[in-house]
């Protein structure tokens, strides 16, 4: 299999440790990852409220660009995956947008056709892969207890987006166990991480991520597993924020899905992975942490000095 990697601004520039996760495992599944010279998605909510034209062009470029190497558009980010996805069909579903969005892309060469299909990783783990053949690769087991979060962006608008029940997602619970993982069932799984409502009114913001994370305590999981890099930062540092704020004590590890499964699968270096993280987890290393290991990082931000 071979797709565009759209990697998406926060994992490239705030998480490369979870685009490196990617990039290790995609090959133990014969997937090749082609870096294109995409722009920001754009983001889904900011830009696209500002100028609707706008967001819909941008968002055609990037997929144009893969349509003309004849690649689908693989994304590592929920609101990456949102974006493209609400795009494509847009234009797919109203020709007076298309034609003006190709009349500007004319100007670069380049025209939107509507013959890429958006796939987050999460779809591709899960409906591409199945969780049988994962699981046929873990020589590692991660025996923990997990809380997973899918994200607002994969979830909603489920008519478009297909990727899980926007109700009941069940299927990282099914990933997560795949690896040796024990998913716990919360309150409140599918409420949003509180990153959504943050540039307008932080106190809410963190509100709401306390709820969230009140519900997840409430189990006692050793770590958060999610699709999603804003997601991810959300949990990870807002939790210190909520903490001063409100006077909770949260410290749960959160882990970017494919850094786990980089473990399940023993591939060496992984402990890299885990020393970005700010709260760690004690799991299982990879017998062998070579000096250097050469992992594909393409053009991204991730791979320059």
């Amino acid at each position: 299999m071979k797709y565009a990697f759209f990697i998406g601004c926060t994992m490239a520039y705030r998480l490369q440790f979870a685009e490196k996760s990617i990039r290790m495992v995609a090959p133990e599944f014969d997937i090749e990852l082609v870096d294109l010279p995409f722009t920001c998605c754009p983001e889904p909510n900011a830009v696209r409220a500002m100028s609707d034209d706008t967001w819909l062009t941008f968002a055609a470029r990037n997929i144009a660009l893969a349509e003309a190497e004849g690649l689908d558009v693989l994304t590592a980010c929920a609101g990456c995956h949102e974006s493209l996805s609400l795009a494509k069909h847009e234009l797919d579903e109203k020709a007076d947008r298309k034609d003006k969005v190709n009349e500007i892309l004319k100007d670069l060469g380049l025209e939107y056709k509507g013959t890429s299909t958006i796939i987050h990783m999460h779809q591709l783990l899960f409906d591409e892969i199945g969780v049988e053949t994962l699981s046929s690769k873990v020589t590692r087991p991660v025996p923990i207890k997990v809380v997973t979060h899918t994200g607002c962006h994969l979830l909603r608008p489920e008519r478009i987006l297909h990727v899980d029940d926007a109700e009941v997602p069940v299927k990282l619970d099914s990933l997560c166990e795949a690896l040796g993982m024990e998913p716990l069932e919360y309150m409140d799984k599918t409420m949003c991480c509180g990153a959504g409502v943050r540039k307008t009114n932080s106190v809410t913001s963190y509100a709401v991520l306390r709820e969230k994370m009140t519900s997840m305590s409430m189990v006692e999981p050793d770590a958060i597993v999610v699709f999603c890099p804003t997601c991810f930062i959300t949990f990870e540092s807002g939790q210190r924020v909520a903490n001063r704020i409100f006077g909770t004590d949260f410290k749960f590890p959160v882990f970017y899905y494919t850094e786990l499964l980089a473990i399940a699968m023993g591939l060496p270096d992984t402990d890299l992975l885990l020393a970005e993280h700010r709260i760690n987890l004690d799991l299982p290393k990879s017998e062998e942490t070579s000096e250097v290991t050469e992992v594909d990082m393409g053009d991204s931000v991730a791979s320059r000095p």
